[in-house]
């Protein structure tokens, strides 16, 4: 894949794996790993490693076949690389959920 921007909005990720933009966010509730940058209106930004990430979810669910929980399965086995400050990081996205609970809440 050639990647030379900095950022992807959803359609056009969404356009490089044929894929429906509603699959793209129903995997990002399903998979805390994917989380793309957004806007202040809310506009989803796909980094390139957001798009190998989404690569990989392709690849084991669309062409390998594998359901959801077949795909963490295979994404917690053989997975991503362990990042040594994975703890961190669940622990800092779980706190950007809240407050975007918070947020959506207060507006």
């Amino acid at each position: 894949m050639n990647l030379d921007k900095q950022y992807y909005l959803i359609s056009e990720v969404a356009d490089l794996f044929k894929v429906n933009t509603s699959k793209l966010r129903y995997w990002e509730t399903q998979f805390p790993h994917l989380l793309p940058k957004r806007t202040g209106k809310g506009i989803r930004k796909y980094t390139p490693v957001d798009i190998e990430k989404i690569a990989v979810l392709v690849n084991l669910i669309d062409k390998q076949g594998l359901t959801i929980e077949g795909a963490k399965l295979a994404i917690k086995k053989n997975g991503s690389p362990k990042n040594p400050n994975q703890v961190v990081i669940d622990q800092l996205v779980d706190i950007r959920r809240f407050l975007q609970v918070i947020s959506d809440d207060l507006a």
